[in-house]
């Protein structure tokens, strides 16, 4: 069980943290870092806005599943997978008296089949501040959850859950609920709320602190959202970090982040072999082992977009060397196996990629549609190729004019222009 140190109030206007405390903080970001990488120096923290919640604001009334809707496109979830019921109790009964013991029930998720399911109490439908920051508390387990990490560790778990909100972007909602405090009077039935986290607010601060020092953001724009006596926290752990460094910040592990970020650029502007020797650059400075695997992968990514099929396939070959769940390294040998005529082999890792929930199904049944193609099963080949435009969440390389060159040689050649002309346009 982790124990926070509390500091008592004193005049002196600098930040105290306990040893322990610190340690626990730093522990558990390098944790994060191990398994999810440096942030980007670009990162921010998240605020209740239309920039960030688009679909919640675009109607005037508080619609669950537009909310529900916005937190997976942040958190890179698959909605599909994710559905609420709103869950009725004395709360919602007018003029019943009761009064509960211990926290009262807000949110909580059941996991069935890979798919969550996420009651939520009715009562604070009516507050949207706190069923947003009741949702966002969720969907970080959700999202540690998909990426099959076990962060359940007893007294301390929803401790550890804002540092990794505060990780993910979430620090500033979560910093604004750490009290929650008010009544509904209608002048007959008077309901009242008093909620205090158990995450002290030096213990937030720090973490926010150590955050922005991660990103080398000492002075963010987004501190003025914090509550008042936490943006002077906050304040206090920058220049406690200036003066006493913390060792989860690495200046290397930035700067590959920078490069991995100016790779992707360049490759979005058609540069393929500038973009591969940026991503080479890496490779010298990380330590990230995560990190390295995204980098073979895109390096191999790049060449496969170069048609160098037998060099794409040593590089996602390295990728899946370091993480054997790595879907899309799959999905792109899976491609470039079937490229360079190796089809049975290109198949098995196409079926791996399906095996691992992380890959994208529409790169995958456009690989499999290729995949027939090559063996002239062509009832096969149009039933992926349907399958993937289907599956298209988002723009999918490739598809449009693999599948031109489909119709084009079945003789559909006006609708195959149709599609080569869609290519085009993607670039």
């Amino acid at each position: 069980m982790k124990l926070f140190g509390f500091n008592k109030r004193t005049k002196e206007p600098k930040f105290r943290i306990t040893e322990p405390d610190r340690d626990w903080v730093e522990d558990n970001f390098k944790w994060l870092i191990k398994v999810f990488g440096y942030p980007s120096r670009r990162g921010e923290q998240i605020l209740i806005t239309d920039k960030f919640f688009p679909k919640t604001f675009s109607t005037s009334e508080f619609v669950v599943q537009n909310l529900i809707e916005d937190l997976c496109n942040l958190l890179g979830l698959d909605s599909s997978k994710i559905t609420f019921e709103l869950h009725e109790d004395l709360r919602d009964i007018y003029g019943m008296p009761f009064e509960m013991q211990g926290k009262p029930f807000e949110t909580e998720t059941e996991i069935t089949d890979n798919n969550y399911k996420i009651y939520i109490a009715k009562s604070i439908s009516k507050r949207p501040n706190r069923l947003i920051f009741s949702l966002i508390y969720e969907f970080i387990k959700i999202r540690l959850t998909e990426n099959k990490l076990q962060y359940d560790t007893g007294d301390d778990t929803s401790l550890f859950i804002f540092i990794a909100g505060i990780y993910f972007g979430f620090g500033i909602p979560l910093s604004q609920n750490l009290t929650d405090r008010g009544r509904i009077d209608d002048g007959f039935w008077e309901t009242k709320w008093n909620y205090v986290s158990e995450m002290p607010n030096e213990v937030m601060a720090f973490g926010l602190g150590t955050y922005s020092k991660l990103i080398e953001q000492d002075d963010p724009e987004w501190k003025n959202e914090l509550p008042q006596e936490l943006r002077i926290q906050f304040e206090g752990a920058i220049a406690f970090l200036n003066d006493s460094p913390s060792t989860v910040f690495s200046k290397a592990e930035l700067d590959a982040n920078d490069l991995f970020n100016q790779a992707d650029k360049e490759y979005q502007n058609g540069d393929f072999d500038l973009g591969i020797a940026t991503l080479q650059k890496i490779l010298f400075l990380t330590e990230d082992e995560m990190l390295k695997a995204d980098v073979y992968n895109n390096i191999g990514y790049y060449q496969l977009r170069n048609g160098d099929f037998e060099k794409s396939i040593q590089n996602f070959r390295k990728a899946l060397q370091i993480d054997s769940n790595y879907g899309f390294a799959y999905d792109n040998l899976g491609y470039s196996l079937i490229q360079t005529g190796n089809l049975e082999e290109g198949r098995k890792q196409l079926e791996k990629a399906l095996k691992t929930e992380n890959n994208d199904n529409a790169y995958t049944y456009r690989n499999l549609a290729l995949y027939h193609l090559a063996k002239n099963e062509l009832e096969q080949a149009e039933s992926n190729f349907k399958l993937a435009f289907e599956s298209k969440t988002v723009p999918v390389d490739l598809l449009e004019l693999h599948y031109a060159n489909f119709l084009i040689n079945q003789g559909e050649t006006e609708k195959g222009l149709e599609y080569l002309k869609k290519a085009v346009e993607k670039g």
